[in-house]
């Protein structure tokens, strides 16, 4: 036996094993091309998702204020919910147009439509009549 010989054959023996090995393994790391229905919408052959969670969170102060660059393509609307928990009214407002207020203890949400190309979008609550702290939960979130 030549040292050649017992290289090719053990050359093919692991090539053997590592392809038996590598196809063994494959569904394993499959992906699947299904898309889930219930997070996504077809509309007219376009994948579209539901929805889209721009930001939640609490916050406790004199007066919330943030902003976001949005776009129609992840939802037609713009959502800004809250809870107050806190002592005072609170006054909710999108881009100083859409509005309302809600007393201690209650809940509710304004929305207001979202133009086709980006642009920025400002959520304020403040105090009201008189001013004071704040205390919400909030979440603003687009939707079709």
């Amino acid at each position: 036996m030549n040292l050649k010989s017992i290289f090719k054959g053990v050359v093919s023996s692991a090539l053997a094993v590592g392809l038996i090995t590598g196809v063994s393994t494959l569904p394993t790391f499959a992906q699947s091309t299904e898309s889930l229905s219930e997070n996504y919408a077809t509309e007219r052959g376009v994948i579209q998702p539901y929805d889209m969670d721009v930001s939640s969170g609490t916050y406790s102060g004199t007066g919330f204020s943030t902003s976001y660059k949005l776009s129609s393509a992840n939802g037609k609307n713009v959502n800004f919910f809250i809870k107050n928990t806190g002592d005072v009214s609170v006054k909710i407002t999108i881009n100083g147009g859409s509005e309302a207020t809600f007393a201690a203890g209650k809940s509710g949400h304004i929305s207001a439509p979202v133009g086709v190309f980006a642009s920025e979008y400002k959520f304020k609550a403040s105090a009201t009549p008189n001013g004071g702290d704040i205390s919400i939960e909030y979440k603003i979130a687009q939707r079709d």
